[in-house]
């Protein structure tokens, strides 16, 4: 036969355990769902910074062949004017104006193949941005107790809290042997 008082402790005992292992439920999704956010502001920020990146790349790239464009026009115009001054015509000059033309095209050319090669980096890195976001996105995501698995864990905590409370009548109502 159930004592009011035994029925009383199991349930307040059950609703302690089963109110603890919620709480602690609730808990680990929250900081779950905190995770998940993070690793989308981070991912953000990066992309930001890796985006800042590639336009200070093309920036500098096209500040310098602006720069490497004007020197070659300051060297072809001296190259004219003295051939103009000597009067002088004819295949060496022509050769001279040539040659510094093919040093400007190759130095473009150099300059234009860094900023691909920079410009890649900057691919690879936002790749690697989003592989490590989703990595933490789904570490995140595995971290969270779904609704049956918290039904269950919370049913068994009950469960346990009602033996405990049961465990602790005994132990409070029966005659202790002396021996």
């Amino acid at each position: 036969m159930c004592a009011p008082a035994m029925i009383v402790a199991m349930g307040v005992m059950s609703a302690l355990s089963m109110a603890t292992t919620a709480y602690g439920i609730k808990s680990q999704n929250d900081q779950a769902k905190v995770s998940a956010e993070s690793a989308s502001n981070a991912a953000a920020a990066d992309y930001q910074a890796i985006s800042a990146a590639a336009e200070q790349t093309n920036a500098a790239a096209n500040a310098e062949a602006l720069k490497m464009k004007r020197q070659a026009l300051i060297e072809r115009g001296r190259l004219i004017a003295a051939q103009s001054e000597a009067g002088f015509i004819g295949n060496s000059p022509l050769r001279e104006l040539l040659n510094q033309r093919l040093k400007e095209q190759e130095a473009l050319g150099a300059l234009e193949t860094n900023q691909a090669n920079a410009l890649a980096q900057n691919s690879r890195e936002a790749n690697k941005v989003f592989i490590t976001a989703q990595s933490r996105y789904n570490d995140a995501k595995s971290r969270r107790v779904s609704g049956v698995a918290s039904g269950l864990m919370i049913a068994s905590a009950g469960m346990q809290g009602a033996a405990s409370g049961y465990s602790l009548y005994n132990g409070l109502t029966k005659p202790k042997k002396v021996a």
